[in-house]
């Protein structure tokens, strides 16, 4: 078998996991990025990509002190996404979208990777309230 079987075949896999219980979302995303001597918050949504949700853990809600307040938390949930989908984690990016009712926030990106080629991402969510 060739490299790009391999890919293929994990490719497809990844597309018919998600297309078991798929999800359509826009991820609205705040970036900030360096201008002068600071920061500047730019906000922008992204073009429409199907996922799937699915749940990891048992639910634990956490209460998190912010800036403006307290909001209660929850990281239960994660999603499984194909090669093109453009989710990002970080200090300086925030995404976010609204499916099944939930807001939720993307809070780690791991890459599924098969022999050095991106077949696709699983991220874990944060289910904000």
């Amino acid at each position: 078998m060739e490299i790009t079987d391999f890919v293929t075949m994990r490719r497809k896999h990844i597309a018919w996991n998600i297309s078991q219980n798929p999800t359509t979302v826009t991820i609205h995303r705040k970036e900030k990025i360096r201008k002068g001597g600071g920061y500047e918050e730019v906000e922008s949504d992204l073009r429409p990509a199907t996922i799937r949700i699915f749940i990891t853990r048992s639910q634990i809600s956490q209460n998190v002190s912010v800036l403006a307040g307290t909001k209660q938390t929850d990281k239960m949930y994660s999603l499984l996404a194909d090669e093109y989908a453009d989710i990002q984690a970080g200090p300086n990016v925030t995404d976010r979208f609204t499916a099944i009712g939930e807001t939720f926030e993307i809070i780690s990106v791991q890459l599924k990777v098969v022999q050095g080629v991106v077949v696709g991402y699983q991220a874990d969510l944060e289910r904000v309230k």
